[in-house]
């Protein structure tokens, strides 16, 4: 009967451990990619990270992580160096209270001609339908009636000087959906 009690309570333990392991897990969720035409072939995957509840969580390096997809499948750590850069492009600006938005700074869109009143991108996270859904919204300028697009990509359109070095961006294309009727959405900034 001992016994009996003892492997009960064993493994409602196990059972509470368990559940408690995976009330802890973190899962990765995509924002969107940053890519250009100079080495095209390495993609820069922009992501955060949720809770089962759909409630962002911090990782090693904050809430907004980033790593190559080496030939757009191999995951690939991004060099020190090349991080902090990375990270001053796409600036993590704060979270709110319920864990479910925060802000990032689009900083490429500052050295490009563009009717954004802002360069902020709105990283949302809402259950729908019984799954977790995430958006990275920027609001459009007048050239393109004000609409909200959930970003998917970036491109950039890499210039170079008479001596073949990068200098920025001859163009940047953002893509990816309008938040309001899910259709296709492209937009294109010149450089300066």
């Amino acid at each position: 009967m001992k016994v009996a009690k003892l492997l009960t309570a064993v493994l409602l333990m196990s059972q509470v451990m368990a559940q408690t392991a995976m009330s802890s897990e973190k899962i990765e969720r995509k924002l969107f990619t940053l890519e250009k035409s100079l080495n095209s072939e390495n993609i820069l995957l922009i992501h955060t990270q949720t809770d089962e509840n759909c409630k962002f969580v911090e990782n090693q390096n904050g809430y907004v992580d980033f790593y190559w997809l080496m030939d757009g499948n191999t995951k690939k750590e991004v060099h020190p160096m090349i991080r902090s850069k990375v990270a001053d492009r796409v600036k993590f600006s704060g979270i709110n209270d319920d864990k479910n938005s925060f802000q990032v700074k689009l900083n490429d869109l500052s050295e490009l001609k563009t009717d954004l009143e802002d360069n902020k991108i709105t990283v949302q996270s809402a259950i729908v339908n019984g799954a977790c859904q995430i958006q990275s919204v920027i609001k459009l300028g007048a050239t393109a009636k004000y609409k909200k697009l959930n970003l998917k990509r970036t491109y950039c359109s890499v210039e170079k000087n008479f001596l073949g070095v990068p200098k920025g961006c001859k163009y940047l294309d953002l893509e990816g959906t309008d938040v309001d009727t899910n259709e296709a959405l492209k937009v294109r900034f010149m450089g300066k």
